[in-house]
Parts: structure tokens; C-alpha cells; sequence
């Protein structure tokens, strides 16, 4: 039998430079200047927010895919909205896929039908209920428009270029709905985003030669912080939110620039709400703070003089653990998540009666699936 540990041990040693550098992020805690940074915009939480109750609603999907011994994939997403009302929306699609389809593309496509549903649902919200209202999404809406822009040119089928371009759509128009009285909140578990890396190499020019990569916000912060608290939010848009390939597709599209000029900057920020727990990132339209600012014309700003309250005590009001972060969305997450048992068990069993003698999952998916 091959000696795996031995080997693992050995390839240990010989990359522990590299792993020490990413993992113990000794060149960061080397330069002080980054410390002085961190101090200067993280915050404390108070125990206390004075913020208005109101209903709340949570938006979450699920998704597998299928692979078949005959070549096509099966894409299945279902999609669930609650509200602290009583309010239920269910949606389910299923994407039969080509064989064929690029495995960088499949990816994608995933993605962008997940966005699809979890959009819908969001809108059917928005539609069916009075504000005001709190609307918590999973993910980082400003990054959702960032990729969406993208696979406007990732896909070669015009069938996905096109879902691009209506999701893209769905999605400014539920942030143009929190003008209304709509707290628009998107939470993420986890962010690879390096906006303070990249605002330290202007004052900091030489960072970038004395670190060989680029530290996440999230990898900074938690050296410099462990106590509950927040970072100064920073109103982003332009270049620094969306990304430099995206402004040039936005500059040859005289539609999207009409529409992305309509549309509002956003505020985005890191919060820890127990000791040494890992951050969540927060995005909200500028609005809900009274900024006005489109998400063109400002590429970022600290925010420090802007009324938080509202924002951190529905934060703090929904954390109940590490674990459950937010009520609402852990709520929603446990009842959409699609599991082997019984859920796609009886999805396959569907699809085995609708197509007798047909549906055989492949062996490399047979243990996993």
C-alpha cells in the first residue's frame, strides 16, 4: 500500500514557507501602518440599537445537478421566500443541459439559475406585500450585478446570454424598489473581496511588492479584530464594486449605462456579532442611509457619519449563534436545501416514471450525487 501520510508530511515541509505566508499572514502583522488602518474603521457594537420593528422577509435557493449516463446534465433549483408574517413562496426549475457544455460554463449557468429563482422570488415580494418591510438576501447583491455584467459575454448559447440580461434586470429593479421604504439587506457567510488591500496600495504603494498576494478584508480584519464590532461602511460603486472589465462592457452598452446610472450605489461593510466569530459582509442600497448617489458616479467613499442603527440592530436582533447568524435566512436555508434524502430521491424517482428505462445516473456520480 502507498505510504499517503508520509508523502502528505513531506509535501508539508516543503511547502511551509508558502503555507505559513497564507496561513499565519506573517507579512501582514509585520507592517503597522495596516494596524492603525483597521483601528481607525472598525467600531464597537452597542448592546442597544433604537431601530423600528417590521415585518421580515428571507429569499434563499438550493440547487444539484444530475448527470446522466447519456451525456445531458439536469439542473435542478428550488427557491423559498418567507416572511415573519406568515408569507410563503415556493418556486422549482429544472435546466436540461447538453452534454457538450463546457465544464466553466456549467458553472455559471448554475449560478445564474440559482440568481434567477431567488430574483423572482424576491420581486413577488415586493409586489405582494405593503412596506415598510426588511428584505434579507443571501449573497452580496453588489457582487451579483458585478458577475451578472460578466456573463453577458461568458456564455456562448444566445439562450444564456439572454437569462443573463433578464436577471441582470430583475435584479436592478429590486434594488430601485428600496427607494419605497424596502430595507434591502444582502448578507454573505463569506467574502474573497479585497477592497482594503486595494485602498491601502494607494497611500501604501509598496504593499503589493512586500505581499505576494492579496489578503482578503476578511483575512485582514480577523488579524487586527476578535471582539464584536463593525467596519465604517464604505459607499462603493464604479471601478472598485463592479470591476474594470465590467465598466468597459457597461461603456459600449448605452442601455446598461442608462439603466446602471439609475441605479443606486451601495454601502457594504463587515460585522461580528459574538467574540471571534467569523465576519458576515453586508451590502444595502445607499438610500436607506438618504445617500443618493448612482452607482456610477462614485467609485468609494467611507460613510462615517451615517445613521447605522437601523441596519446593526437587525443584524443583532436576528443573531441567535456562530451558527444562526441571521434567523430569517438560516430559517429559510434549512427548509429549501435540497438533500440526497428524501428530496432528490424522489425527484429521480419522478423523472425514472416520466422517462421509463432512460434516466441512469453516470458512475462518477453515482456515490455523490
Amino acid at each position: 500500500m502507498p505510504d499517503f501520510i508520509s508523502l502528505f508530511i513531506s509535501e508539508i515541509k516543503k511547502k511551509k514557507p508558502l503555507l505559513e505566508e497564507l496561513l499565519i499572514k506573517r507579512g501582514l502583522n509585520e507592517r503597522p501602518y495596516i494596524a492603525e488602518f483597521i483601528e481607525k474603521i472598525w467600531n464597537n457594537l452597542s448592546d442597544t440599537y433604537d431601530f423600528t420593528k417590521k415585518p421580515t422577509f428571507a429569499v434563499d435557493a438550493s440547487q444539484r445537478t444530475l448527470s446522466f449516463s447519456l451525456g445531458p446534465y439536469l439542473i435542478i433549483t428550488q427557491a423559498l421566500a418567507i416572511g415573519s408574517n406568515g408569507y410563503e413562496k415556493a418556486l422549482v426549475s429544472i435546466e436540461p443541459v447538453v452534454g457538450s457544455i463546457p465544464e466553466n460554463q456549467l458553472g455559471l449557468l448554475r449560478d445564474l439559475l440559482m440568481q434567477d429563482l431567488e430574483i423572482k422570488l424576491a420581486l413577488q415580494i415586493v409586489k405582494e406585500n405593503y412596506p415598510p418591510f426588511i428584505l434579507l438576501i443571501d449573497g452580496s447583491l453588489l457582487s451579483r450585478i458585478s458577475y451578472l455584467l460578466r456573463y453577458l459575454h461568458s456564455f456562448e448559447d444566445e439562450n444564456y446570454i439572454n437569462l443573463a440580461y433578464n436577471v441582470l434586470m430583475n435584479t436592478l429593479d429590486l434594488i430601485n424598489a428600496s427607494k419605497n421604504g424596502i430595507d434591502l439587506i444582502s448578507i454573505s457567510k463569506s467574502s474573497r473581496n479585497t477592497f482594503f488591500f486595494q485602498i491601502l496600495s494607494i497611500d501604501n504603494p509598496d504593499i503589493e511588492k512586500n505581499i505576494s498576494y492579496k489578503p482578503t478584508d476578511s483575512e485582514i480584519l480577523s488579524i487586527f479584530t476578535w471582539e464584536p464590532g463593525y467596519t465604517t461602511p464604505l459607499l462603493i460603486g464604479a471601478e472598485m464594486g463592479l470591476g474594470h472589465k465590467q465598466l468597459e462592457i457597461i461603456e459600449k452598452n448605452s442601455d446598461l449605462q442608462k439603466v446602471l446610472s439609475n441605479t443606486q450605489a451601495f454601502y457594504t461593510f463587515y460585522i461580528r456579532l459574538m467574540p471571534r466569530d467569523q465576519l458576515l459582509r453586508i451590502d444595502f442600497p445607499a438610500n436607506i442611509v438618504g445617500e443618493k448617489a448612482n452607482i456610477l458616479s462614485v467609485n468609494y467613499f467611507w460613510g462615517k457619519d451615517i445613521n447605522m442603527a437601523q441596519i446593526l440592530g437587525i443584524l443583532k436582533k436576528n443573531c441567535v449563534n456562530s451558527k444562526i447568524y441571521q434567523t430569517p435566512l438560516y430559517f429559510v436555508d434549512q427548509i429549501v436545501r435540497i438533500k440526497r434524502e428524501p428530496d432528490l430521491e424522489r425527484y429521480l424517482m419522478i423523472l425514472k416514471k416520466e422517462f421509463p428505462g432512460f434516466i441512469e445516473l453516470d458512475r462518477s456520480q453515482g456515490r455523490f450525487y
